[in-house]
């Protein structure tokens, strides 16, 4: 009777102990639930008043900027270039920060959106370079990636640095982004088919300081190759 006793108390202790352990796992997945709730509501806050305020503001100065410039009409030649240089740098500025609210809005980027968003630069881009070809190749392996924000806008903005250098100064007529997986690595590339240069004599030029340091931000390894065939950036990370 005394063993059968014991073995009972030691079954529901047993039990008791069990569903405590789930009860602490529960709250514990709560809390982080709570938690990613709150953290995604600030950062909506956050991208709305980025939206609102420091956005508008920036429009109204592009506003005035042109205003300037059409009272400049007959001024000095350098006075319009500044002006103009101004209100580029500040359109520049409000992409920038739409491309920001875009990665604040997400819990998590996957290619697919990152795909989009690409498209989408490189139709804006497409629309006063009518010389240069863009085209993009995903392999079916790397479907299923996706980043968190901070991870997907540093290797958008990483995409959009090398898109940016091929139009400047490659001189290309064909562009080529490129996402694939080989060796369990997700490799990224941007090659075109310009005049190419001379990594070593350019090593702080053409924005390759920025792009190694958007790789390294996420834990890549950059790569240049460039001949008077092309030119081509790519990262390598764990996919």
């Amino acid at each position: 009777i005394i063993s059968i006793i014991l073995f009972g108390y030691f079954r529901r202790s047993q039990f008791i102990k069990k569903q405590l352990q789930k009860e602490i796992v529960l709250k514990e997945e709560l809390n982080t639930i709570t938690t990613e709730n709150k953290l995604q509501e600030q950062r909506l806050s956050i991208s709305r008043d980025l939206h609102d305020n420091i956005g508008s503001q920036l429009t109204f100065i592009i506003s005035s900027v042109d205003t300037l410039k059409h009272l400049a009409d007959d001024k000095s030649e350098k006075l319009n270039s500044k002006i103009s240089n101004i209100s580029q740098f500040t359109k520049d500025t409000i992409y920038e920060l739409r491309d920001t609210i875009w990665a604040m809005n997400k819990r998590e980027i996957s290619l697919e959106d990152l795909n989009a968003r690409i498209s989408n630069y490189v139709e804006n881009a497409n629309q006063n370079l009518e010389n240069i070809n863009f085209e993009f190749q995903n392999t079916e392996s790397v479907h299923h990636i996706s980043f968190d924000s901070k991870t997907g806008i540093s290797i958008y903005r990483f995409i959009q640095e090398a898109v940016n250098n091929a139009i400047k100064h490659a001189d290309s007529s064909k562009i080529n982004i490129c996402f694939r997986e080989e060796n369990n690595l997700l490799i990224i590339e941007i090659a075109d088919n310009g005049k190419g240069f001379n990594p070593d004599l350019n090593s702080n030029g053409n924005g390759l300081k920025s792009m190694q340091k958007r790789a390294e931000e996420v834990g890549a390894r950059f790569y240049v190759e460039s001949t008077e065939k092309g030119t081509k950036v790519s990262m390598k990370m764990i996919g």
